[in-house]
């Protein structure tokens, strides 16, 4: 999707947010002129507000008459107010409640675009990148510690504690708040599913979230770098996405361009705070060997380390199917 249909696609769901927020607000006003027949001389009066300003500009004293206007319509809000409170409502049950009270859900502020504006079009990017990777979430449910019951003991506890660690991580996730994950351990033994377990319950909460093997996502800022592909701010959305998941790191193409990229992408999300959950079936003095120390020490010194322990899951579960 090129950048100008991703921008069209944000404005017009904020566009249907406002919508939703006027329509929501008529339908609260009509429940409760229903309920509270005194309100509908209260709302009359305050609709009117707006004429009576008009014609107050137009008179020969219109600074004591703006004033004299904002008075009865103060009272009038609070009489209002009361009533509400009086009848089980909160005071603030007829305003209009935008889901972005800085920009109303217009996605501009004073010309400038909105926060809110900037992460619809950073979770309808991230949306699409997904797309591409052939993302597919999992779940915590689906995540068996049965196939870690042959090991020692010490490691099915390892196990379960890694488990635990991701649901805690997922349920206390919050952007800037958030730190590092880096997975350590061998081929099939649940890395993948669990940081796609966390995927999915972060983007239910709304927040955007990229995964891809590390390789593939290198594969596409080379393209843009060298200008063979259709846009080039994928490297701004791995910057700026609330959570980036990094499969298979240590996979991708050894070559100083990548190297300098990984660097590029981790010191930057570290320094401002933002989350990564990085997978490898590397050990420490691998990790050294390829990317060097500085790369390293980033990752251990910024992340919570989990091990993973066991044999190969699809390895076990196509043994079970043969019986």
């Amino acid at each position: 999707m090129l950048r100008e249909q991703i921008y069209a696609q944000a404005t017009a769901a904020l566009q249907e947010r406002r919508r939703h927020a006027q329509q929501e607000q008529e339908r609260r006003s009509d429940q409760i002129e229903r309920e509270i027949p005194e309100t509908l001389e209260l709302n009359r009066h305050l609709r009117a507000t707006c004429t009576a300003i008009l014609q107050a500009a137009q008179s020969g004293n219109p600074q004591e008459r703006l004033r004299q206007i904002e008075q009865r319509s103060l009272e009038a809000d609070a009489m209002l107010r009361q009533l509400l409170t009086a009848h089980g409502y909160p005071a603030d049950y007829l305003d209009l409640h935008y889901a972005c009270p800085d920009c109303s859900d217009t996605g501009f502020v004073s010309g400038v675009p909105c926060a809110c504006l900037k992460k619809e079009i950073g979770r309808i990017s991230a949306e699409q990148l997904n797309v591409q990777s052939g993302l597919k979430l999992s779940s915590f449910e689906r995540f068996s510690l049965s196939y870690y019951r042959d090991l020692p003991a010490e490691q099915q506890q390892a196990m379960a504690k890694v488990l635990q660690a991701c649901k805690r991580y997922a349920a206390d996730f919050a952007p800037g708040k958030a730190g590092n994950l880096l997975m350590f351990g061998g081929t099939g033994l649940g890395k993948t599913h669990l940081s796609l377990s966390i995927a999915k319950e972060i983007l239910d909460k709304g927040y955007s979230v990229v995964y891809d093997a590390t390789g593939s996502l290198l594969h596409i800022l080379e393209r843009e770098k060298f200008g063979r592909a259709e846009q080039d701010d994928t490297m701004q959305l791995l910057l700026e996405c609330d959570l980036l998941i990094l499969d298979d790191f240590g996979t991708e193409q050894d070559s100083s361009l990548n190297r300098s990229m990984i660097y590029t992408l981790l010191n930057s999300r570290i320094n401002s705070g933002r989350a990564m959950i990085v997978n490898t079936n590397l050990d420490h003095a691998e990790i050294r060997t390829r990317y060097g120390d500085r790369i390293l020490s980033r990752l251990l010194f910024t992340s919570e380390i989990l091990h993973f322990y066991g044999k190969d899951i699809r390895m076990q579960k196509y043994m079970e199917q043969r019986g």
